[in-house]
């Protein structure tokens, strides 16, 4: 879960002050629709995103609402959250359940409490993840397979998160989401119900983010390091928690829903971003690459290690679509656009096959073949002061 207090001014000033993907009054209308007497299961529900989708689903009137995360911590936070903005008829409604999606027996969950409405925002997210093998393993379960069950029972909607790392994918992370949007695609052409994803930008202050990370080494006055050349598309937590109720609208059936250019207008260097912070804070930046640097703070100019290093799979820009996939422009809605989920032969397979793997580099040798794009280096290089 974000801070309000503390990242969320931040946020409005050096991203966006408005939610330039704010939902329509003919939008909204057909969300309150959807959502009526509804049963809903959210899993990864105290992350960044889902945290905040699900402050403001709330205020839609459903019949029952399950919260899932692995996180006991978060989870508990966003109880306290929710029991301060829900009266307590609302709040009766919901159930917290401390799990990790890997061993939640889903299809018994949907079968037996009847969920009409399943919303996946867990995910495995983090090149960090990508260096041993069984936290690979981990990521292409959450990311790739368990997310989903074996039949709808009593579904009507299933929306899953994505990412525009899926787009010509150069890391482990964007492959297993790639494998995630293909699922998605035979999901909905085998048990015929609406089904949908997003795939975002950046959100900023993120759990796990640059930003969130340079804000909270800033707050203790500490070193930290951040990397060179390197642009990103930013958006808000509540412009993320938008994109995604848009996403269940009626016309993005079987469909990935992208931010249009258009509307976030241009990416940022992280240099930049760094420097709007350090300002907020009333601090002048220099940037070095001395990795001796000792104190962070001299009088108001803090110092930041900048470094040339590209993580694995990392990639200089971003992109929501590649050169093969067809954009639909929402004509009800200029914010957005959408492409098609893929259609993927032999997904299950690439998917066990990566599962089954217990050497990194056979896997990545494997993953090399499937994937043109994916050219991960020798070694996973550690480099203590940046990313």
């Amino acid at each position: 879960m974000i801070n309000n207090y503390l990242y969320q001014p931040i946020e409005e000033k050096i991203i966006s002050k408005i939610n330039r993907f704010q939902i329509n009054k003919v939008d909204l209308i057909e969300l309150k629709k959807t959502f009526a007497n509804s049963i809903i299961l959210i899993t990864g529900a105290a992350g960044s995103i889902g945290s905040q989708f699900t402050k403001d689903i709330i205020k839609f009137n459903f019949k029952n609402l399950y919260l899932v995360d692995k996180d006991e911590n978060q989870l508990t936070e966003l109880n306290r959250e929710l029991i301060l903005l829900c009266e307590k008829k609302k709040i009766d409604k919901i159930r917290f359940i401390c799990s990790d999606l890997i061993i939640l027996n889903l299809d018994y969950f949907l079968k037996k409490n009847k969920i009409t409405h399943y919303l996946n925002f867990a995910a495995i997210k983090h090149v960090r993840s990508e260096e041993e093998i069984n936290s690979i393993k981990y990521m292409f379960l959450t990311n790739s397979k368990y997310f989903l069950p074996t039949k709808k029972y009593k579904l009507k909607k299933l929306f899953s998160i994505s990412t525009d790392k899926t787009v010509n994918p150069s890391s482990i992370l964007g492959i297993s989401k790639f494998l995630m949007e293909g699922m998605l695609s035979k999901f909905l052409q085998n048990q015929k119900i609406f089904v949908s994803s997003v795939r975002f930008a950046n959100v900023s202050f993120s759990n796990g983010s640059i930003l969130k990370y340079a804000v909270d080494r800033i707050k203790n006055k500490k070193i930290f390091g951040i990397p060179k050349k390197i642009r990103r598309f930013f958006i808000t937590h509540q412009e993320a928690s938008s994109l995604c109720f848009k996403s269940v609208l009626k016309r993005n059936n079987g469909k990935i829903l992208l931010p249009n250019y258009n509307t976030l207008k241009k990416d940022y260097l992280i240099t930049d971003l760094i420097t709007k912070i350090l300002k907020y804070f009333n601090y002048k930046v220099v940037f070095s690459s001395n990795k001796k640097i000792k104190k962070a703070i001299k009088q108001n100019t803090y110092k930041v290690f900048l470094s040339t290093h590209k993580n694995d799979g990392q990639k200089i820009f971003e992109e929501f679509n590649s050169e093969e996939e067809k954009i639909n422009i929402d004509y009800k809605d200029s914010t957005v656009v959408n492409v098609a989920l893929p259609n993927l032969d032999k997904i299950e397979d690439t998917i066990n096959s990566a599962i089954n793997f217990q050497s990194t580099k056979k896997l990545k040798n494997f993953l090399k073949l499937k994937f043109k794009n994916y050219r991960p280096p020798r070694d996973y290089k550690k480099i203590s002061k940046t990313l």
